[in-house]
């Protein structure tokens, strides 16, 4: 009888169920590939702007434009009667042709977005899209979305 019992215990059982390797490790790896593809997507539209302080005059804007990589900021002078500055790539320039040079080193950008503060004459912005123009660059004026309580339309 002791023989008995001990054959019963050492019975093993074979599943008919066969193991299936490479098809989930590659839905694994798809779906990691897809998450990185997700998250790379998302900091790409993720665009640093300059830490220059201006103060952005406000229009009424249809869209969020993509601000590009090429950014020039220029501030209201200090005082009355003097000279803007001229900050690209947040370093300030000393004047309009350093400025100029610096815009026809950098070939591989084609967007410039200018954030001038809305107390630049339009002398000044019309002088650095020119500056732009001459760089074979498009220029845009970044500006503030109309708050909903200001908003005017002239129908």
């Amino acid at each position: 009888m002791t023989a008995g019992l001990r054959h019963l215990g050492s019975r093993r059982y074979r599943t008919r169920l066969k193991q299936r390797t490479g098809l989930l490790q590659t839905a694994a790896l798809v779906d990691l590939f897809f998450l990185l593809l997700f998250f790379i997507l998302v900091a790409s539209s993720v665009v640093r702007i300059s830490g220059i302080k201006v103060n952005l005059p406000q229009a009424e804007v249809p869209q969020a434009a993509d601000l590009g990589r090429a950014i020039v900021s220029v501030t209201a002078p200090d005082t009355p009667g003097g000279q803007c500055k001229i900050y690209y790539r947040d370093r300030l320039m000393k004047d309009e042709n350093q400025f100029r040079n610096e815009l026809l080193a950098s070939k591989s950008e084609k967007v410039l977005v200018i954030r001038a503060d809305q107390a630049i004459s339009a002398g000044t912005l019309s002088r650095i899209m020119a500056i732009a123009e001459a760089a074979e660059m498009s220029s845009f004026i970044a500006v503030q979305p109309l708050e909903a309580g200001r908003e005017r339309r002239f129908d």
